[in-house]
């Protein structure tokens, strides 16, 4: 190296104006690896900040005198040229900025577990050997999963072995059987429950040693841990849901996404990527496959099929337990079901508990998701914003759905009334009245609050919201898919695709020979479910989309700032061919939000002068909302619906 050799840092800021690298001196005697922490000073008031270092070089282009590094944080390269050349792809396309990106994919520094992981001794655990190939499934398609650089969509079996869903299973084996040839597998789940039960099966194939597991439960220490564990240099299986996807693993076999259309893959954080855009740019980095599995497609993944650039992978449907709609029907006094159970029904889920567990799938979190005043029966309002008041349990008082502000005593804006009852049936107010349907029968309640992965095989009825299902020992002998109706009528672009997932889901913890009862509801995505062909609808539904030019046929970016700033933005992109905009709604004070559609070939072209945009409004020095940009977030589309101008 040169006397005095020159690193180019990039900073850890949030600031859109110091998303750029910067040249500075490594002062003599400092070993400051590409890839490692530093600090560096930033700005005339040589303020320091903490950064990574991308590159070394002889000499900078800059003409002024360069700062030198003021600290070396730690000499560990916890950058790896790998993820760096995805991060700048990913901000790219998100218009967003790379250290944004970098945030996401590497936890903050804990100095014990570095010293401690510096100083251990560790011995590469024994590569197991290659499993089976999964039943219902032929030689050819297993190879294509197993194969690097290929990209497929795989449609998981239903049933249960134990309480490890059979989907699962399989993906464990696949990731087996890339470790087996010395490969690195990530594999993504949506949430904490998914991350168990697969967890349960990759331990069915190895060891401990061989796996990595990401969860929202970890420490930061912890977390940074299992970060230093993916650069030992070893191939490893990495478990986790959406920050995993950036693993900084070597030699990389395959990315697994599980249920890629649920919205856990869509990261709240700016720049805002899905799990699944960030698997494939780093399958365009690294040459590794990407496999997006599930008991339903989402409806990107239909389109990829549909053009041509993922292939498809199916096993044997023989296997999957039947689906009877049933339509909601009145019953007289003499009749013991609940008015919410069709006769069918109700006989059904008391032969099966007779044997085993029942699961009783809700659409509605709570006791009750809204309330009426019970004099008139108009919705009960919070007398703060406006918005929707609720009970979360039958004693509790009611609460605003929107500010959470508590109403102890309410006073109709209509009548004046001061009482209100219950309007609709969520999860609480479902289990109290099966509860009395069934007496003697154990009901166990799984939500939000009330988390289980796993119950016995022993008869009882479980009520779960969607998406929420604990795994039954040995399957489910029955199960009643409530709400149907509710569950399509929401003013959402994804409301299809979120309710075949969410019944397909449930309908794979049965028993090979068990029915699921749908009610509520009749028409084609009954009759789909009922036919386990619910694909098609998902394909209907992109070819009206691209109609329509909606996501997914078209990309959107949600702009948001005050109004003048974000009137002018919109006017300089809309100059592009096929660009426009979707409408505009009002947010809080004088801030907006405007969304613009645009064709994919130019994306990158209006991404990146969105970027610039932020950029130069992050240095004007204008005071109040700042512009923000959201690319491809179709809950803005939801928004606009309710509050558009």
């Amino acid at each position: 190296m040169a006397k005095r050799p020159v690193a180019r840092v990039l900073p850890e800021s949030r600031l859109p104006q110091l998303d750029r690298v910067f040249d500075y001196v490594v002062p003599d005697g400092m070993d400051a690896p590409v890839g490692c922490r530093v600090k560096v000073p930033i700005g005339r008031s040589a303020k320091l900040h903490t950064g990574f270092v991308l590159e070394r070089l002889e000499s900078s282009d800059f003409g002024g005198e360069l700062s030198p590094i003021d600290q070396v944080l730690s000499p560990v390269s916890v950058l790896t040229d790998e993820v760096l050349e995805s991060a700048k792809a990913l901000a790219k396309r998100q218009a967003g900025g790379v250290a944004d990106v970098l945030r996401l994919a590497i936890p903050p520094r804990a100095v014990r577990v570095e010293k401690k992981w510096l100083e251990a001794t560790r011995e590469a655990p024994i590569i197991p050997s290659p499993p089976a190939a999964p039943e219902a499934m032929s030689s050819a398609d297993w190879e294509r999963l197993s194969r690097p650089g290929e990209k497929t969509v795989w449609h998981l079996r239903h049933g249960v072995a134990g309480s490890t869903p059979h989907g699962y299973a399989d993906i464990a084996a696949l990731a087996t059987e890339h470790l087996a040839h010395e490969r690195s597998v990530i594999l993504v789940v949506p949430d904490w429950r998914d991350i168990s039960l697969m967890e349960q099966a990759l331990l069915s194939h190895l060891q401990e040693e061989h796996l990595v597991v990401f969860s929202s439960e970890l420490t930061p220490s912890e977390h940074y841990a299992r970060h230093l564990q993916c650069l030992e240099g070893r191939p490893v299986v990495v478990l986790g849901s959406r920050h995993a996807v950036y693993a900084p693993v070597s030699q990389l076999g395959a990315i697994v996404v599980v249920s890629d259309g649920d919205d856990a893959h869509r990261e709240p954080l700016a720049p805002y990527p899905h799990t699944r855009d960030v698997a494939l740019i780093r399958a365009e980095q690294t040459g590794c496959s990407v496999v997006l599995a599930g008991w339903t497609p989402s409806i990107e993944a239909v389109r990829f099929i549909e053009m041509g650039y993922f292939g498809e992978t199916r096993v044997s449907m023989s296997s999957r337990p039947r689906v009877f709609p049933t339509r909601l029907a009145l019953h007289g006094s003499d009749d013991p079901a609940p008015g919410r159970l069709p006769s069918a029904a109700f006989a059904a889920a008391k032969e099966a508990l007779r044997t085993g567990p029942v699961l009783v799938q809700v659409f509605r979190a709570g006791f009750a998701p809204g309330l009426v005043c019970t004099d008139c029966g108009a919705r009960a309002r919070c007398s703060e914003c406006g918005g929707p008041l609720a009970q979360s349990d039958a004693g509790s008082p009611a609460s605003c759905a929107w500010c959470q502000h508590l109403h102890a005593r309410f006073h109709c804006a209509e009548c004046r009334g001061g009482a209100v009852r219950p309007s609709g049936q969520g999860v609480g107010r479902t289990v109290t009245e099966l509860g009395k349907a069934f007496p003697g029968v154990p009901v166990v309640r799984a939500d939000g609050e009330h988390r289980l992965a796993t119950v016995p095989g022993k008869p009882a009825l479980v009520v779960a919201t969607r998406g929420a299902e604990p795994v039954a020992d040995g399957g489910y002998h029955a199960a009643l898919l409530l709400d149907g109706a509710a569950m399509l009528q929401r003013s959402s672009l994804d409301v299809l695709e979120e309710t075949l997932s969410g019944w397909e889901w449930a309908v794979s913890l049965l028993k090979h020979d068990a029915v699921a009862y749908l009610t509520d509801i009749d028409g084609p995505v009954a009759t789909a479910c009922a036919a386990g062909t619910g694909v098609s609808l998902l394909s209907d539904e992109l070819r009206e989309r691209t109609s329509l030019r909606l996501p997914p046929a078209v990309r959107i970016a949600a702009i948001e700032g005050p109004a003048a700033v974000v009137e002018e933005l919109v006017r300089d992109v809309s100059t592009h061919d096929g660009v426009d905009s979707l409408g505009r709604s009002r947010l809080e004070g004088t801030a907006v939000r405007e969304i613009v559609r645009m064709p994919y070939r130019i994306a990158p072209e209006v991404a990146e002068l969105l970027r610039a945009a932020v950029v130069r409004d992050a240095l004007s020095g204008r005071r109040g909302a700042r512009l923000r940009v959201r690319m491809d977030d179709t809950r803005a589309l939801d928004q606009l619906a309710d509050g558009a101008l």
